[in-house]
């Protein structure tokens, strides 16, 4: 009897050690379960935030400001926080902070930080026009490298930055109609003869970007041949800027499209593209010839790998540049006028690229 006793008393303890255990492992497989659901919400709101990025929005962002956005998701059982802090002219801290509920301990928390920073292209230009090859300009068109704001731009610098008004090089130039260089004006030299104006870096190459980098963004693409036209802000129906248009440019002008500067590819090496009416502004890249007749407008940088063409009453507030890499011969005639303005080159660039992850260590769990 005695020792059926002892028997049951060691099976009975077997079984409950059993339970004990298989508790136990249900325990930690449940909180790691909660804590893993914990982390990847931290790391869906780095990413979310990331994609949702507006470089208008945080370049506005004073130093040590912050932005703060949740996502929440609590009928799937997690929710999360996220705050965007500007360290300083470029560099900025994504925190996000999941949180994932169920489990015996009832929620768990996980923080992740994420720094990144912009790259604002430098596009440096030595005249607000500047063309390589053969050339004329003159008839009735303008080129002016005094600084000048676009209209109605209130949150602009006071212009300052002056400009050769036409930097030419590697071909011959024939100012029509242009008597003792009467349709350029700069300083300290109206006209230029620039080796800048023949360097092909002068127009491909920004700082840490390219061309190709830049273009890799672009929202507005347009293949070989592909006409262009009615070009001109767009609006939701609830009056917001319709982004996804592509025949929206943003609006110069101010409005809903106002803070938009998209970045507009048109390919095709051997093909031009027409431009004839219409507004727009943000970056123009032009992989063959560009052609502005009519009454079109643009207002930020336009880099042209081929020639350009003007006819008609155009206008161009930014800087204009025509690489002239497959031969033939700019013509800026008409009556064109194209105003340097830093500040519509330098807001396009800034809004141009969103934001990279830093180059080391860019990534870190926060307890």
């Amino acid at each position: 009897m005695a020792t059926a006793l002892g028997g049951l008393v060691i099976i009975a303890v077997l079984i409950a050690g059993v339970f004990f255990t298989s508790n136990q492992e249900l325990r930690i497989g449940t909180n790691t379960f909660v804590q893993e659901r914990a982390f990847r919400a931290a790391e869906f709101g780095l990413n979310a935030a990331l994609a949702s990025w507006d470089n208008t929005e945080m370049t506005a962002l004073a130093v040590g400001g912050t932005k703060g956005i949740v996502y929440d998701s609590s009928a799937h059982g997690w929710r999360d926080s996220v705050t965007i802090t500007r360290l300083n002219a470029t560099s900025y801290m994504i925190l996000s902070t999941g949180t994932a509920y169920g489990g015996i301990q009832g929620q768990a928390r996980r923080r992740n930080a994420l720094l990144v920073r912009l790259s604002a292209p430098k596009i440096e230009l030595p005249a607000a026009l500047t063309i390589g090859g053969n050339s004329k300009a003159g008839g009735s068109s303008l080129v002016t490298g005094f600084d000048m704001n676009p209209a109605g731009w209130t949150s602009c610098p006071q212009a300052a930055d002056t400009v050769a008004a036409l930097a030419a090089g590697g071909g011959t130039l024939n100012l029509v109609g242009c008597p003792n260089n009467s349709c350029l004006k700069g300083s300290p030299a109206s006209l230029l003869n620039s080796s800048l104006a023949t360097d092909t870096a002068t127009y491909f190459e920004y700082g840490d970007e390219d061309w190709s980098s830049i273009t890799r963004y672009a929202s507005k693409v347009y293949e070989a041949g592909e006409a262009v036209s009615s070009i001109g802000p767009r609006l939701n129906a609830d009056g917001t800027c319709d982004e996804t248009s592509k025949q929206n440019w943003g609006d110069p002008a101010g409005g809903p499209c106002g803070d938009y500067f998209p970045i507009i590819h048109a390919k095709g090496s051997t093909s031009s593209l027409k431009l004839s009416s219409g507004i727009g502004q943000g970056i123009l890249f032009v992989e063959g010839n560009l052609e502005l007749a009519g009454g079109f407008s643009f207002t930020g940088p336009i880099v042209v790998r081929g020639t350009v063409t003007t006819s008609g009453t155009n206008s161009v507030s930014g800087a204009l540049a025509a690489a002239n890499v497959f031969g033939g011969t700019n013509s800026v005639l008409g009556t064109a006028l194209i105003t340097y303005s830093s500040c519509a080159v330098n807001k396009a660039l800034q809004t141009a690229i969103p934001p990279k992850r830093i180059v080391e260590r860019a990534w870190m769990e926060v307890f």
